[in-house]
């Protein structure tokens, strides 16, 4: 892996609210990747794989931007190239992965509580 493209992504994966524990917000995890031999769609499908998604459920990606303070959504490799571009002082992204039911419309997270400063 080339360093100059190497990122950290910290992410919080958050299962369906209709389903999920109320006692038990996310899962966390870390995920090194290499920006020049990921694409949007290969990122999710390997999240997708390691950690499945419920009947027809969908997932969602959003990044804290840290400069903007607030929650970005991803939709395509342009948006996955943004988002590592904004955070290429530091090598490391907060991300949060949402699986939804898709009948229903995505509520995207608009600001996350967590003892730990972001």
């Amino acid at each position: 892996m080339d360093p100059n493209s190497t990122y950290l992504i910290e992410i919080r994966l958050s299962g369906n609210k209709k389903r999920v524990r109320k006692d038990f917000r996310c899962f966390c995890f870390d995920m090194t990747i290499d920006l020049d031999l990921t694409n949007y769609k290969d990122f999710v499908e390997e999240i997708v794989e390691k950690y499945p998604t419920g009947y027809l459920e969908i997932a969602h990606v959003q990044y804290y931007d840290h400069d903007m303070k607030e929650f970005s959504e991803v939709h395509s490799n342009q948006n996955l190239v943004s988002m590592f571009e904004k955070n290429s002082k530091t090598k490391v992204v907060d991300m949060f992965i949402s699986y939804c039911d898709p009948s229903k419309p995505f509520e995207p997270i608009k600001e996350w509580h967590s003892d730990v400063q972001m």
